[in-house]
């Protein structure tokens, strides 16, 4: 059992036994990849398609390594036909271009029969995805977001919500002026801490009394600083 969990070298025998195995191993693991990585975004949501995406990715890169099986010619061949095949994907952010790789990772390691160091590889790394998400690691410490807020254009904008952004931010900042609607009306856009205590309702309310309730947009960013751009 352990030589087969850690060989002295890669490879996986190309018969039934070998081939079921391989994409057995890698099918769990992408498995248990895909439960971690739903656990670590119950919160922040997800794309439907993408868990199953991320089972399927590790047997599929598996079948990758054994159809190469050391040929320099099927190699070269396979990234010829990958380089014509142009998939678009949008992932929705860095953490699941993150577990994509990862699950490439797992295929690789499967089809190379090196089954032991994949499963340690795994646990470690999942074990540490789950550490981070539950320590909230790298999360903003502060509310931060971008307000935009639309203006019929006879309204003279300048300091036409001061009042109102001292009142529920901690600190704001002007950071666009644009105009939309053939030039009907304005658009600005603040950068802004939202104060800890404030009603968010409250604080769109305010806004939409004065700028002739015109579109009020609150988005919240997942940076820890104002961008300068």
């Amino acid at each position: 059992m352990m030589k087969l969990l850690f060989p002295d070298a890669g490879g996986v025998t190309l018969n039934a036994q070998g081939v079921l195995t391989s994409i057995a191993a890698a099918f769990v693991l992408g498995f248990v990849l895909s439960i971690v990585y739903l656990f670590c975004n119950r919160k922040r949501g997800y794309t439907a398609d993408f868990p199953a995406a991320i089972v399927l990715l590790a047997p599929l890169m598996a079948s990758v390594i054994f159809l190469v099986n050391s040929s320099v010619a099927a190699a070269v061949s396979l990234g010829g036909a990958l380089a014509l095949l142009r998939i678009r994907s949008n992932p929705r952010d860095t953490m699941d271009i993150t577990s994509l790789l990862f699950a490439i990772v797992i295929g690789i390691g499967c089809g190379t029969g090196y089954y032991g160091v994949t499963v340690v590889i795994t646990v470690i790394v999942c074990a540490v995805m789950v550490i981070l998400s539950a320590a909230k690691f790298g999360s903003p410490k502060h509310n931060l977001a971008v307000l935009k807020i639309s203006i019929p254009e006879d309204l003279n904008f300048d300091g036409a919500f001061d009042d109102i952004l001292d009142k529920y931010t901690d600190d704001w900042q002007l950071h666009q002026i644009r105009t939309a609607d053939f030039g009907s009306i304005y658009e600005l856009r603040y950068m802004i801490t939202i104060a800890d205590k404030t009603d968010r309702r409250e604080f769109m309310d305010e806004i939409r009394t004065r700028n002739g309730n015109l579109d009020v947009v609150i988005t919240l960013r997942d940076f820890d600083s104002v961008p300068n751009k």
